[in-house]
């Protein structure tokens, strides 16, 4: 019995583990973002976004566009694999799509990266163009082709989107009983939080840079 015990949750692990080179065909399956600046500054926003937290690069092959990131075993999971590809779409847009998958068997907690890269990835590209004097492109919400007044307008627009999403989360956090989701809601807020505050700074530094 226990050999036969033993032999399903081999099974289940096998069947139920992504790898890295599994997750590596996985393009067209994840989170797809367009953003309005050039290959070379999307990639070096995408290799730093890609090292959140406990994530580990494997591998950053910038001819082929493809990033390979894990996180390892922690008590609440085994981990996950994160496949990141980068495309260049013309000369100011580069698209980037984001996989994330559980690297085992179901444990209590799933950590999603998709979006989480995605918001570092627009974070990263909105502090580079405000370090080159704003007239860089930041992220997918934010153009840097047009006026001042235009990027101002943008950035305005996300920031006034994130307020709303973050109040909307909030409203869901105050009625949600489940202990599981209010952690995943108490941390889509701080994300959309950070991300806010990068853009609000951004529009500081746009203000003082008026002629």
């Amino acid at each position: 019995m226990k050999i036969l015990m033993a032999a399903v949750a081999l099974a289940f692990v096998v069947c139920g583990c992504s790898t890295t080179s599994s997750v590596a065909q996985r393009q067209g399956k994840g989170t797809k973002q367009v953003y309005r600046a050039p290959f070379d500054h999307v990639w070096r926003a995408t290799v730093d976004a890609t090292q959140l937290g406990d994530l580990e690069i494997l591998n950053a092959n910038r001819e082929e566009g493809y990033i390979s990131a894990r996180r390892g075993i922690r008590m609440e999971t085994f981990g996950e694999v994160v496949g990141v590809w980068v495309s260049r779409l013309s000369p100011t847009e580069t698209q980037v799509e984001v996989v994330s998958r559980q690297a085992g068997p179901p444990k209590f907690y799933f950590k999603n990266w998709e979006n989480e890269i995605h918001q570092a990835i627009a974070a990263n590209l909105t502090r580079e163009a405000v370090g080159a004097g704003g007239t860089g492109v930041t992220s997918g919400a934010i153009t840097g082709s047009g006026s001042r007044e235009e990027m101002r307008r943008d950035a305005q627009r996300r920031v006034d989107e994130l307020r709303r999403q973050e109040q909307q989360r909030e409203d869901m956090l105050g009625t949600e009983a489940d202990l599981q989701r209010r952690a995943e809601l108490q941390a889509e807020i701080e994300k959309m939080r950070t991300e806010r505050r990068t853009l609000e700074d951004y529009l500081l530094d746009l203000d003082v840079q008026r002629p």
